[in-house]
């Protein structure tokens, strides 16, 4: 039999041959293509993992610098691919995190009115500082960024030379707070893993001071960077437009001027400097310069008192230094000092003794750096001690003397604590001239005693029911801190300041202590940490600040010990209350009123009215020793008089204390109505429902009974409403409901008096206006001859339509006239685009951006308004314009 040939098994190989050779191919493009794909995800994925971890890192560098504890960061250096069975990746990405020497970071054209710091600022300060960088290694994906931190700014710099910020933050400049924060060390690390930074602050920013621009020009911040300027502007931008100068370019550096006058006062800055270490080379920075940081120079003091001076060593940071020996010596033989070669405590603190010893003048003398003293030098620092013979002297700078009374005693703390945890002491005028007392520095020698609370709710406000009580013939004074029972006032370590006047007063204004006469200071009560202090045998001292009747403003210090109360206690002297200032028309009667008065730890026997200053001489008292007499005014008065009387109450005790107070007779003759002169301009965001009034008023013709203004916005179509108040006769507000836009509003200004019978409106102007970002016809001009005006205005539409980006910029010049301020707005009319204001103190500026945001093709507003140094609108200029890019 004959057969035929079989092929199929070949046509079975060719195709396995086939196959095979497919599998082969698609294997080779999944290497090559897909493979290096999926690579480059886990590439980029792990840029952004850095450029977190970077973010952290800033925030880590930028807290630490303030603080004593180290804060560690991770930064993840390189990656691993994930494993393939049947293909081929590439080593694992690696990476190097490393500092790089950056440049000076200077400060220039600054002062300080502080004696001894202005050694330390010396017209400039330089530091070098470094920058930490990040570079990966990376395979597959192209161009990565290097990831860097720098100047509180971190961000990623590209090799095409564009850079970008990671968060758009910075904290080098925030509003008037200058921080500087200096990166030291030697830091590198390269690898695959994870690499930790330690940032440890070798000077932590504890200290600020107050700083100015000098003769040469405005307060100037050269930062070396390699981000660009115009990044720098984005970065500063935000919240800082009235304090940033300018922003400009010089060689590696960005130089950053800030503003020199507000309001035509020159801008103070609170400057901190703080460095901060990471890797190895960082060294504990040396003793830099010695300052005093408990009051000026001269000083005043008795024969046989004392007084304790504190001063501070600190860095070149300006940060203090603990464990430094300072050699003092007193120059002369009117003063002893003790200790003279003490050590810096943990706060760079050290607290020397000072003793009078006869009359004359000595100077305090420190200096860390040899026994020798130069005052020009940063190393050195003194103190001008005048000792006075304790006499009355024609001089009210030596008027106060400490009168060796002060004692420890339990508050009214009904029994929250039994222990005698305040001071009561008393100082004597000893000069010719009365003082007013202005306010109190109290400074616990112990420094673990920390809080101040009277721990009493409710209460008299008597003495030992407040936190501070200053008790005068004139009239007594009062601080109540609005606290809880359970809470406390902070003692700073350098004592705690306290404005006599801070939160009440009884007698109408400061007292005031005359020649020969005491004021008695009650202090309730003191405590460390929650526990209650018994303050007998505790030292403290004492900084009382006044003013003469000449105008002169002076300061004694007085350091004491606080006795233990004598057996069966101390009799409290009696607390007169007449409840006045009074205010009573001519011709007519009216009630004063002392039955407020109070002995703590007694009763009132007797009550004792006089007129101690009448100058009609046609006043009287009926029933002058009852608690509640009557005060008989003149017939007639030649303008509003004012008399004085005097209320003498006596405890149970024998002792008495006397206060005054001062009864108005009220001229009766009519006076013209004021009149109100005002304007309203529109500056509505109608797109967020936010109307927005700037209100400036001018009132004219009041009397001594103008109390104040206060202006209100009333919805006439809705329940949209504001108000303020101000007590300037001339000025402006800035009302602002929250809601209403498009709605008619009532805009009211009130002329407010005070008279015997209490306020009332005396004048009154309403105007309406529809909250359209558009200003109504009939507003006022309020120009006056000396104001400013606009010279000269600008304004450039640079709106991207194909972006709907709005963009306004403008150029401006104000004439000389009293000036505090412009206001440059892009107001949009329709509701469908951003709208924007931005204020500026200077009176010239080219180039300010006024809006940059969304609304391009539609109707806008733009302009400018002038503020006089009252905060009034003394003029405008605004122009409509579609936001085109087409220039108005």
């Amino acid at each position: 039999m004959d057969f035929r040939g079989d092929e199929r098994a070949v046509t079975v190989q060719i195709g396995a041959v086939l196959l095979f050779g497919i599998i082969i191919i698609s294997m080779s493009m999944y290497q090559a293509t897909v493979v290096p794909n999926q690579n480059e995800q886990v590439e980029f994925l792990h840029n952004q993992e850095v450029h977190d971890q970077f973010e952290s890192l800033r925030g880590a560098i930028i807290e630490s610098s303030s603080e004593t504890t180290a804060r560690p960061s991770t930064v993840s250096l390189g990656t691993r691919y994930p494993s393939r069975t049947l293909f081929v990746n590439p080593g694992p990405v690696s990476g190097t995190l490393q500092t790089r020497e950056l440049g000076s970071l200077t400060l220039t054209n600054v002062e300080t009115g502080e004696a001894e710091t202005s050694d330390y600022v010396n017209g400039g300060l330089t530091y070098e500082t470094k920058s930490l960088e990040y570079r990966p290694n990376y395979n597959v994906l192209q161009s990565p960024p290097t990831t860097v931190y720098e100047n509180t700014v971190a961000y990623n710099r590209f090799e095409t030379g564009y850079s970008g910020t990671l968060n758009d933050k910075q904290s080098l400049i925030s509003g008037r707070t200058i921080s500087l924060v200096v990166l030291q060390g030697n830091y590198s690390e390269n690898g695959v893993g994870s690499a930790t930074v330690d940032a440890q602050a070798v000077s932590p920013a504890t200290r600020t001071v107050s700083v100015r621009g000098n003769a040469s020009g405005n307060v100037t911040i050269s930062v070396p960077t390699e981000l660009s300027v115009d990044e720098w502007r984005d970065l500063l931008a935000e919240g800082n437009d009235d304090y940033v100068h300018s922003v400009d370019r010089s060689g590696d550096s960005v130089v950053i001027e800030m503003q020199g006058e507000e309001g035509g006062e020159p801008v103070t800055y609170d400057l901190r400097v703080g460095a901060v270490g990471v890797g190895s080379g960082v060294d504990d920075p040396p003793a830099h310069y010695l300052t005093v940081v408990d009051g000026a120079s001269p000083r005043s003091i008795g024969s046989g008192d004392t007084e304790t001076l504190t001063f501070e060593v600190r860095d070149q940071y300006n940060n203090p230094v603990s464990g430094v020996s300072v050699n003092f010596s007193a120059s002369g033989s009117s003063a002893s000092i003790d200790p003279e070669r003490p050590t810096t405590d943990s706060e760079g603190r050290i607290r020397v003794t000072v003793t009078g010893d006869s009359a004359g003048t000595a100077e305090v003398l420190g200096s860390f750096d040899d026994a020798t003293f130069n005052p020009s030098t940063r190393q050195d620092a003194g103190v001008e001690i005048t000792v006075s013979s304790g006499e009355a002297t024609e001089s009210g700078v030596a008027g106060l003397l400490y009168e060796n009374d002060a004692v420890a005693r339990d508050g009214d703390d009904d029994d929250f604590f039994s222990t005698p945890g305040g001071v009561e002491f008393s100082l004597r005028n000893v000069g010719s001239d009365s003082v007013e007392l202005l306010n109190v520095v109290i400074n616990p020698h112990d420094d673990s005693i920390d809080g101040l609370s009277d721990r009493v709710d409710g209460g008299n406000d008597d003495p030992g029911e407040t936190e501070l009580y200053v008790e005068s013939p004139s009239g007594d004074a009062l601080v109540d801190y609005q606290i809880t029972r359970n809470e406390y006032v902070d003692v700073p370590e350098d004592g705690l300041a306290i404005d006599i006047d801070e939160s009440g007063d009884i007698g109408g204004s400061n007292p005031v202590v005359g020649s020969g006469e005491s004021a008695r200071f009650y202090v309730y009560e003191f405590y460390d940490g929650d526990t209650n202090v018994d303050m007998t045998g505790e030292w403290l001292s004492v900084r009382v600040t006044y003013r003469l009747p000449s105008g002169l403003v002076d300061a004694k210090t007085f350091s004491f010990e606080a006795n233990a109360q004598p057996e069966g206690g101390v009799n409290a002297p009696p607390t007169p209350r007449t409840t006045g200032p009074y205010s009573v028309p001519e011709g007519e009667s009216i009630q004063l009123d002392g039955s407020g008065s109070s002995d703590s730890d007694g009763s009132i026997t007797s009550y004792s009215w006089s007129i101690t200053d009448d100058p009609t001489g046609q006043a009287s008292l009926s029933n002058p020793s009852s608690a509640q007499p009557t005060f008989n005014a003149p017939d007639s008065v030649s303008g509003d008089t004012d008399v004085t009387v005097e209320l003498t109450v006596t405890d149970d005790d024998g002792e008495t204390s006397t206060r005054t107070t001062t009864v108005t007779v009220t001229d009766s003759t009519p006076s013209p109505q004021p009149s109100i002169s005002m304007r309203v301009d529109d500056l509505t965001d109608i797109r967020t429902n936010n109307p927005d009034f700037v209100v400036s008023y001018d009132i004219g013709e009041t009397n001594a009974s103008f109390e104040r203004v206060e202006v209100e916005m009333d919805s006439t179509q809705g329940s949209a409403f504001d108000s303020e108040q101000q007590t300037a006769a001339r000025g402006s507000v800035r009302l602002q409901p929250g809601y209403g836009a498009e709605q008619t509003f009532e805009v009211t200004v009130d002329v407010i008096y005070d008279g015997p019978n209490g306020e009332y409106v005396e004048s009154s102007q309403t105007v309406t206006d529809v909250a359209d970002a558009r200003n109504r016809n009939e507003n006022a001009d309020l120009s006056l001859g000396s104001s400013a005006s606009i010279n000269s205005l600008n304004i450039e539409d640079q709106t991207n339509t194909g972006q709907n980006e709005v963009r306004y910029r403008a150029d401006y010049a104000v004439s000389t006239g009293d000036f505090s301020r412009v206001e440059l707005v892009a107001l949009n009319l329709n509701g469908n685009g951003a709208t924007d204001t931005t204020q500026r103190t200077d009176r010239n500026r080219n180039n300010v951006e006024i809006i940059r945001s969304d609304g391009a093709q539609t109707d806008y507003r733009v302009g400018i308004l002038v503020y006089d140094n009252t905060g009034a609108v003394v003029d405008i200029q605004t122009v409509d314009d579609v936001a085109d890019g087409t220039d108005p």
